[in-house]
């Protein structure tokens, strides 16, 4: 019954979160993918704490306007960042785990940007993914 609960107060936190003009396409697995110029996310049914991470992540991408005119580690920390914000505003405890998923996945692109030459590299999001400046060649 706890879970049934929690699953209706997840759904009505990515309805309240979510613009009307955007397209939900719901997905099985729990990845999410955004198009913020088409206005369309593809998302998992948000009726888990993590489903819920993952949606609004997605629509992050969509509100904060991610057209690809910055880097893509900015734009993944900055949705990860409104994702966890809104979280905690609508009182829903975020999981370690969560956390732990979200800063790997800020350091993967942030090391994967470095290894085409992308630099200079965002200095909010090398600390939130726990990335020495030693680890990079140029921070701002």
């Amino acid at each position: 019954m706890a879970r049934q609960a929690a699953a209706v107060r997840y759904q009505a936190i990515a309805v309240k979160h979510t613009p009307d003009d955007v397209e939900v396409v719901y997905r099985k697995r729990l990845t999410g993918c955004a198009w913020a110029r088409s206005r369309r996310i593809a998302v998992p049914r948000p009726v888990t704490r993590r489903a819920l991470h993952v949606y609004l992540h997605e629509v992050a991408h969509v509100v904060l306007r991610h057209y690809h005119d910055r880097p893509v580690h900015v734009q993944e920390y900055e949705a990860e960042q409104w994702a966890f914000a809104v979280m905690r505003a609508e009182g829903v405890p975020i999981p370690r785990a969560s956390v732990r998923r979200a800063k790997a996945y800020v350091a993967h692109t942030i090391l994967r940007e470095l290894a085409r030459g992308c630099e200079p590299i965002h200095l909010p999001a090398a600390r939130f993914a726990n990335i020495a400046p030693d680890q990079t060649t140029s921070l701002r």
